[in-house]
């Protein structure tokens, strides 16, 4: 059973970032990556309370959300596993790194799921890691792995999966 990983807002801090940051449409964007930072992605809750404390209309809040790339409106796992699709990633095989790394996440192919039933792990496709010379490369967490197959990619994921004593699914 996937426990939540809906986080939970503390509306003083969302104030006090609203009291810090300003409460303008100029503070849109630094009030989001303040959410962000903090909860991993944008809880409705927090945006809420930015809309009903600001001059932020909702319109305005979701449509540059959704806009940058770098924010998030569902919630991460535990561990962000970054897979490179850019040029040199993408012609050397990064889709055999999502392949992979779904199945042992149990992430269903064609899923719009990006994150294991157990919330440990969050598979993000992102444009360039600056690890060309690695291609296909990817991250989890802090750590880049580089030169991949699906096999090795696979390897590298149980690896970590070991040392933060995180159970993967489709192992």
């Amino acid at each position: 059973m996937m426990e939540s990983l809906e986080a939970k807002v503390e509306p003083a801090k969302v104030m006090e970032w609203i009291e810090n940051l300003g409460s303008d449409a100029s503070s849109t964007v630094p009030l989001l990556q303040e959410i962000q930072t903090e909860y991993g992605y944008l809880p409705r809750t927090a945006m809420d309370l930015i809309v009903k404390n600001t001059s932020i209309s909702g319109s305005r809040l979701f449509g540059v959300a959704t806009f940058y790339t770098q924010f998030r409106l569902e919630p991460v796992g535990r561990h962000l596993i970054k897979i490179c699709h850019g040029t040199a990633c993408h012609v050397t095989g990064a889709d055999r790194l999502n392949t992979s790394l779904n199945s042992v996440l149990g992430i269903p192919s064609g899923s719009d799921d990006d994150t294991s039933a157990n919330g440990s792990y969050t598979v993000e496709d992102v444009a360039c890691i600056g690890c060309c010379s690695l291609a296909p490369a990817m991250v989890i967490d802090q750590e880049t792995f580089g030169n991949l197959s699906g096999a090795t990619a696979k390897r590298a994921l149980v690896k970590h999966a070991k040392k933060n004593d995180e159970e993967l699914l489709g192992v």
